[in-house]
Protein backbone atom coordinates (compact mmCIF):
# COMPACT_ATOMS: atom_id res chain seq x y z
CA UNK A 1 0.00 0.00 0.00
CA UNK A 2 1.39 3.34 -1.01
CA UNK A 3 0.72 6.66 0.61
CA UNK A 4 1.52 10.19 -0.43
CA UNK A 5 1.51 11.96 -3.75
CA UNK A 6 2.70 9.66 -6.53
CA UNK A 7 2.11 11.79 -9.56
CA UNK A 8 0.80 15.04 -10.90
CA UNK A 9 -2.77 13.69 -11.07
CA UNK A 10 -2.81 13.01 -7.31
CA UNK A 11 -1.43 16.48 -6.59
CA UNK A 12 -4.06 18.12 -8.82
CA UNK A 13 -6.80 16.13 -7.08
CA UNK A 14 -5.60 17.22 -3.62
CA UNK A 15 -5.44 20.85 -4.74
CA UNK A 16 -8.96 20.65 -6.20
CA UNK A 17 -10.29 19.23 -2.90
CA UNK A 18 -8.64 22.09 -1.00
CA UNK A 19 -10.01 24.72 -3.40
CA UNK A 20 -13.50 23.20 -3.13
CA UNK A 21 -13.33 23.20 0.68
CA UNK A 22 -12.16 26.81 0.77
CA UNK A 23 -14.88 27.81 -1.72
CA UNK A 24 -17.55 26.15 0.42
CA UNK A 25 -16.26 27.96 3.52
CA UNK A 26 -16.35 31.22 1.56
CA UNK A 27 -19.93 30.59 0.46
CA UNK A 28 -20.95 29.78 4.03
CA UNK A 29 -19.31 32.97 5.33
CA UNK A 30 -21.02 35.00 2.58
CA UNK A 31 -24.38 33.47 3.51
CA UNK A 32 -23.91 34.32 7.21
CA UNK A 33 -22.85 37.88 6.38
CA UNK A 34 -25.78 38.35 3.98
CA UNK A 35 -28.22 37.04 6.58
CA UNK A 36 -26.87 39.44 9.20
CA UNK A 37 -27.07 42.29 6.70
CA UNK A 38 -30.71 41.43 5.93
CA UNK A 39 -31.47 41.32 9.67
CA UNK A 40 -29.82 44.69 10.23
CA UNK A 41 -31.50 46.37 7.25
CA UNK A 42 -34.92 44.99 8.23
CA UNK A 43 -34.51 46.05 11.86
CA UNK A 44 -33.41 49.53 10.79
CA UNK A 45 -36.45 49.87 8.50
CA UNK A 46 -38.87 48.68 11.20
CA UNK A 47 -37.43 50.99 13.86
CA UNK A 48 -37.68 53.92 11.46
CA UNK A 49 -41.30 53.03 10.59
CA UNK A 50 -42.24 52.68 14.27
CA UNK A 51 -40.73 56.07 15.11
CA UNK A 52 -42.66 57.64 12.25
CA UNK A 53 -45.95 56.09 13.38
CA UNK A 54 -45.50 57.03 17.04
CA UNK A 55 -44.13 60.52 16.34
CA UNK A 56 -46.47 63.13 17.77
CA UNK A 57 -48.17 65.15 15.05
CA UNK A 58 -49.88 68.49 15.20
CA UNK A 59 -53.23 66.83 14.65
CA UNK A 60 -54.69 64.38 17.12
CA UNK A 61 -55.21 61.51 14.72
CA UNK A 62 -55.56 57.86 15.49
CA UNK A 63 -52.70 55.87 14.01
CA UNK A 64 -54.36 52.46 14.41
CA UNK A 65 -54.59 51.71 10.67
CA UNK A 66 -50.93 52.64 10.15
CA UNK A 67 -49.92 50.57 13.16
CA UNK A 68 -51.87 47.53 11.90
CA UNK A 69 -50.12 47.78 8.53
CA UNK A 70 -46.77 48.04 10.33
CA UNK A 71 -47.47 45.00 12.55
CA UNK A 72 -48.55 42.96 9.55
CA UNK A 73 -45.24 43.77 7.89
CA UNK A 74 -43.27 42.86 11.04
CA UNK A 75 -45.08 39.55 11.44
CA UNK A 76 -44.28 38.78 7.81
CA UNK A 77 -40.60 39.45 8.58
CA UNK A 78 -40.80 37.18 11.65
CA UNK A 79 -42.34 34.36 9.63
CA UNK A 80 -39.77 34.62 6.85
CA UNK A 81 -36.68 34.90 9.09
CA UNK A 82 -35.79 38.45 8.11
CA UNK A 83 -35.41 39.11 11.83
CA UNK A 84 -33.66 37.06 14.50
CA UNK A 85 -36.03 35.26 16.87
CA UNK A 86 -34.66 37.18 19.87
CA UNK A 87 -35.59 40.48 18.20
CA UNK A 88 -39.02 39.11 17.32
CA UNK A 89 -39.60 38.20 20.97
CA UNK A 90 -38.71 41.70 22.15
CA UNK A 91 -40.82 43.40 19.50
CA UNK A 92 -43.87 41.25 20.21
CA UNK A 93 -43.51 42.29 23.85
CA UNK A 94 -43.78 45.89 22.66
CA UNK A 95 -46.83 45.09 20.51
CA UNK A 96 -48.75 43.83 23.54
CA UNK A 97 -49.62 47.37 24.64
CA UNK A 98 -50.86 48.39 21.19
CA UNK A 99 -52.72 45.34 19.89
CA UNK A 100 -56.10 44.04 20.99
CA UNK A 101 -56.39 40.32 21.76
CA UNK A 102 -58.98 37.60 22.06
CA UNK A 103 -58.57 35.54 25.21
CA UNK A 104 -58.89 31.77 25.42
CA UNK A 105 -62.70 32.10 25.56
CA UNK A 106 -62.80 34.43 22.50
CA UNK A 107 -63.52 37.49 24.66
CA UNK A 108 -62.25 40.74 23.14
CA UNK A 109 -59.43 42.44 25.09
CA UNK A 110 -59.05 46.04 23.94
CA UNK A 111 -55.81 47.77 23.03
CA UNK A 112 -54.12 49.58 25.86
CA UNK A 113 -52.98 52.50 23.68
CA UNK A 114 -54.77 52.84 20.33
CA UNK A 115 -58.31 54.26 20.50
CA UNK A 116 -59.72 52.56 17.39
CA UNK A 117 -58.51 49.19 18.67
CA UNK A 118 -60.40 49.65 21.93
CA UNK A 119 -63.67 49.00 20.11
CA UNK A 120 -64.33 45.45 18.93
CA UNK A 121 -66.34 46.43 15.84
CA UNK A 122 -63.69 48.92 14.72
CA UNK A 123 -61.00 46.31 15.38
CA UNK A 124 -62.83 43.76 13.25
CA UNK A 125 -63.11 46.34 10.45
CA UNK A 126 -59.42 47.31 10.65
CA UNK A 127 -58.21 43.70 10.78
CA UNK A 128 -60.44 42.48 7.95
CA UNK A 129 -57.56 42.38 5.44
CA UNK A 130 -54.94 41.11 7.91
CA UNK A 131 -55.46 37.38 8.55
CA UNK A 132 -51.92 37.02 9.92
CA UNK A 133 -52.69 39.48 12.73
CA UNK A 134 -56.16 38.03 13.37
CA UNK A 135 -54.57 34.62 13.85
CA UNK A 136 -51.68 35.95 15.96
CA UNK A 137 -53.91 37.66 18.54
CA UNK A 138 -55.95 34.54 19.36
CA UNK A 139 -54.78 33.33 22.78
CA UNK A 140 -54.81 29.60 23.52
CA UNK A 141 -54.15 29.66 27.24
CA UNK A 142 -55.46 31.49 30.28
CA UNK A 143 -53.86 34.94 30.53
CA UNK A 144 -54.55 37.58 33.17
CA UNK A 145 -54.73 40.71 31.01
CA UNK A 146 -55.05 42.94 34.08
CA UNK A 147 -51.58 41.85 35.17
CA UNK A 148 -50.27 42.24 31.60
CA UNK A 149 -50.98 45.96 31.76
CA UNK A 150 -50.31 46.80 35.43
CA UNK A 151 -47.90 49.55 36.26
CA UNK A 152 -44.82 48.22 37.93
CA UNK A 153 -44.60 49.23 41.58
CA UNK A 154 -42.05 46.66 42.76
CA UNK A 155 -40.01 43.67 41.62
CA UNK A 156 -42.84 41.25 42.38
CA UNK A 157 -45.18 43.18 40.04
CA UNK A 158 -42.48 43.21 37.38
CA UNK A 159 -42.08 39.42 37.55
CA UNK A 160 -45.83 38.69 37.49
CA UNK A 161 -46.25 41.08 34.55
CA UNK A 162 -43.35 39.51 32.67
CA UNK A 163 -44.73 35.98 33.17
CA UNK A 164 -48.13 36.90 31.74
CA UNK A 165 -46.57 38.81 28.84
CA UNK A 166 -44.32 35.82 28.11
CA UNK A 167 -47.45 33.67 27.68
CA UNK A 168 -48.75 36.14 25.08
CA UNK A 169 -45.41 36.27 23.24
CA UNK A 170 -45.26 32.47 23.16
CA UNK A 171 -48.81 32.17 21.82
CA UNK A 172 -48.33 34.87 19.17
CA UNK A 173 -45.19 33.16 17.85
CA UNK A 174 -46.83 29.72 17.95
CA UNK A 175 -49.73 31.18 15.94
CA UNK A 176 -47.37 32.43 13.24
CA UNK A 177 -46.42 30.35 10.25
CA UNK A 178 -42.82 29.60 11.22
CA UNK A 179 -40.73 26.46 10.99
CA UNK A 180 -41.30 23.87 13.68
CA UNK A 181 -37.59 23.82 14.55
CA UNK A 182 -37.79 27.52 15.51
CA UNK A 183 -40.67 26.69 17.83
CA UNK A 184 -38.60 24.07 19.67
CA UNK A 185 -37.24 25.58 22.84
CA UNK A 186 -39.20 28.78 22.31
CA UNK A 187 -40.33 29.02 25.94
CA UNK A 188 -36.71 28.91 27.13
CA UNK A 189 -35.70 31.65 24.66
CA UNK A 190 -38.56 33.85 25.83
CA UNK A 191 -37.76 33.45 29.53
CA UNK A 192 -34.03 34.10 28.94
CA UNK A 193 -34.61 37.57 27.55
Amino acid sequence: MESGVNNFKDLAEIISYCVTAISLLGLWATYIFSKKQIHFTTMEKCVSNFKEITKPSGLQSDKSAEYIEFVSEELFYFENSYLPLTVSIEWIDGMIDYLPFYDKNKVFIKSNRLDALKDQNETIRLLHDYPRIRKAIQMRQEIDFEIVHISIENENDREKRRQERDKIIYTVIMNLNINWWKKIGLKQKITRR
